[in-house]
């Protein structure tokens, strides 16, 4: 070969460049085409891959410096619903968590979609259930009656579960002589007193009077563990009005609607049994008092 030869051949290392050179210009050919969301026949193309937020707020040099921290808040704020054990508590930090997580998405230049969607769906159903939560502890608003009658007859139950035990009752006035339960026969309904006074009589003998604020027969619910599955035992005494009396009247089957909860079947259990205490403070006779 030579020299002139050698000259016009081109060197190892201005190959390597031209190479280098192509390469830098397909890629950029890629990114344009691309962006411009065209292919050969001219179909256009969706590009998914594009920043939710401007790019002067996404390549921010403090939006970049803050990424890291922002994701690490949000995992750490996850982990530490590990150690919750109030359930508001875990929806509150799981909301923030997540959240920490939309923002964490949404500041990358090319946010993956579908943890995006999904972190966004959990920060919902967390929020809408911390809501109800926050709902639920809120007492209900009493009238001044109602108050009085929660302090001094129902106490053991909660604002929220004596309101509740208030509604599904109704309330009646019986007339001089009517009866609430006949001897030897079941009773379906709870009765409360909450005007008048009823007599107790076994066998046509008077055995206790009853005035405001008791339970003629808790007894026979009771015994059923306020189960309306159990079938109801039959009345020990009749129950009859003396004069007009006002009651509050609860129907077996609806008490099944809120005492199928054992908190509240055993706060209603100490309902009765204070009533019964006071049935005894105020009956001279006391141990011949039963239902």
């Amino acid at each position: 070969m030579s020299f002139a030869t050698m000259i016009r051949a081109p060197s190892l290392m201005s190959l390597m460049k031209s190479n280098r050179v192509h390469h830098v210009r397909r890629i950029g050919n890629v990114r344009n085409f691309a962006v411009r969301g065209g292919d050969k026949i001219g179909k256009p193309k969706t590009l998914t891959n594009f920043p939710l937020l401007p790019l002067r707020i996404v390549e921010h040099p403090r939006t970049v410096a803050f990424l890291p921290i922002l994701g690490h808040a949000a995992y750490l704020s996850l982990a530490g619903g590990f150690l919750c054990t109030d359930v508001l508590s875990l929806r509150i930090i799981l909301v923030c968590g997540y959240s920490g997580l939309v923002v964490f998405h949404a500041l990358h230049p090319s946010p993956l979609r579908i943890p995006l969607r999904w972190t966004t769906f959990f920060v919902l159903v967390n929020a809408g259930m911390a809501t109800i939560l926050i709902l639920d502890m809120i007492p209900p608003t009493l009238t001044e009656e109602e108050e009085e009658l929660h302090i001094d007859h129902f106490a053991p139950l909660t604002r929220k579960q004596f309101k509740t035990l208030l509604d599904l009752g109704r309330r009646e006035i019986f007339t001089d002589g009517t009866e609430l339960t006949h001897e030897d026969k079941p009773s379906h309904e709870l009765f409360f007193i909450l005007d008048g006074a009823v007599d107790m009589t076994h066998g046509g003998v008077f055995t206790s009077r009853l005035r405001r604020g008791g339970f003629p027969n808790w007894m026979s619910f009771q015994r059923t563990g306020w189960d309306p599955e159990i079938d109801m035992p039959n009345s020990y005494g009749t129950i009859s009005c003396t004069g007009e009396v006002n009651c509050i009247v609860w129907d077996r089957d609806d008490l099944k609607t809120v005492l199928v909860d054992d908190d509240m079947r055993q706060r209603m259990n100490h309902v009765v049994t204070e009533s019964l205490i006071r049935r005894l403070l105020h009956t001279p006779d006391s141990a011949r008092v039963q239902d």
